[in-house]
């Protein structure tokens, strides 16, 4: 019996313990990014396709052309 009441304790902590994690959750959830977070987010995303990802792009399309030239 004495096992059963601890058990049934350690079960209402760990329900509390999961319903602060809960409202933890739900709260950073609720955050709101203001407009100016949110263009600056789009401006570093389009330079890093500007000077990063189109580079690449163009790297592989010349090789790949080459290697079709070379192929015939």
């Amino acid at each position: 019996m004495d096992q059963d009441t601890k058990v049934v304790q350690e079960l209402k902590e760990l329900k509390q313990k999961v319903a602060s994690l809960e409202d933890l959750l739900l709260a950073e959830r609720k955050e709101k990014v203001g407009p100016g977070r949110t263009f600056i987010d789009a401006i570093l995303s389009l330079l890093f396709g500007l000077f990063v990802v189109g580079p690449v792009v163009v790297v592989v399309i010349g090789v790949l052309m080459i290697v079709m030239s070379w192929l015939g």
